[in-house]
C-alpha cells in the first residue's frame, strides 16, 4: 500500500469517525430508549451498527480495496473524538433546529390542507346537502298540493258515479238479504267467542 493510499485511508476513516458520531447522535435523537428492555429497540440497535459497519467498509473498499490495518481503527477513533470535542454541540443544536423546522413545516402544511381543501370541501358538501333537502321539500310540497287539488275532482267523479250506477241501492239490498244477515251474525258469534277465550 503506497503512502498516498495510506494517507487517503487515514483521512477517510477520520471523516467516517466524524460521520459515526453524528449518526449516533441522530439515531439517539429519533429513537429514545425507555427504562426497560425492548426487543424493538435492540433490533434497531443491531441494524444501526450493521448499516454503519457496511457503510464504513464500503468507503474503505473504494479507498484501499478493503484492506484493514490497525491504524484504520485509530483513525476512526480520532475522528469520533474530534466530533465529540469540537462538533457535537453544534451538530446537536443544528439537528434540533432542523427537526423543529420540519415539524413546524408539516404542521403548517396540514393547516393549509385543512384550510384550502378539507374545510371548503366540507362547506360545499354541507351546502349541497342543504340544497338537495330544500329541493326535495319543495318537490314533496308540490306533489302534496297537486294530489290535494287533483283528489277533489276524482272524489266528486266517484261520488257521482256511485249515485248514477245505483251502487248505494245495491249495497242496501245486499245488507238487507237473509244470507248477508246470517253471515254477519255468524261472524259476530265467532268474534264474541274469541273475546271470551
Amino acid at each position: 500500500m503506497s503512502l498516498t493510499v495510506q494517507l487517503n485511508t487515514m483521512l477517510s476513516m477520520a471523516a467516517m469517525g466524524l460521520w459515526l458520531g453524528a449518526a449516533i447522535d441522530t439515531y439517539g435523537r429519533f429513537f429514545r430508549r425507555g427504562p426497560s428492555f425492548r426487543w424493538f429497540v435492540a433490533i434497531n440497535d443491531i441494524l444501526f451498527w450493521l448499516i454503519q459497519g457496511l457503510f464504513i467498509f464500503y468507503v474503505l473498499l473504494h479507498v484501499n480495496q478493503g484492506e484493514i490495518r490497525i491504524y484504520i481503527f485509530f483513525a476512526l477513533l480520532c475522528g469520533y473524538a474530534a466530533y465529540q470535542a469540537l462538533f457535537r454541540k453544534f451538530y446537536q443544536a443544528m439537528l434540533e433546529r432542523i427537526v423543529r423546522a420540519t415539524i413546524a413545516f408539516f404542521r403548517l402544511m396540514r393547516q393549509l390542507v385543512f384550510f384550502l381543501i378539507i374545510n371548503p370541501t366540507k362547506w360545499l358538501l354541507n351546502l349541497l346537502y342543504r340544497l338537495c333537502m330544500m329541493l326535495l321539500s319543495i318537490v314533496l310540497a308540490l306533489l302534496h298540493f297537486i294530489v290535494k287539488i287533483g283528489w277533489k275532482p276524482v272524489r266528486w267523479f266517484l261520488f257521482v258515479l256511485y249515485r248514477l250506477l245505483g251502487i248505494e241501492k245495491t249495497t242496501h239490498y245486499i245488507k238487507a238479504t237473509r244470507f248477508f244477515t246470517k253471515i254477519r251474525g255468524f261472524l259476530k258469534r265467532i268474534w264474541k267467542k274469541k273475546d271470551k277465550g
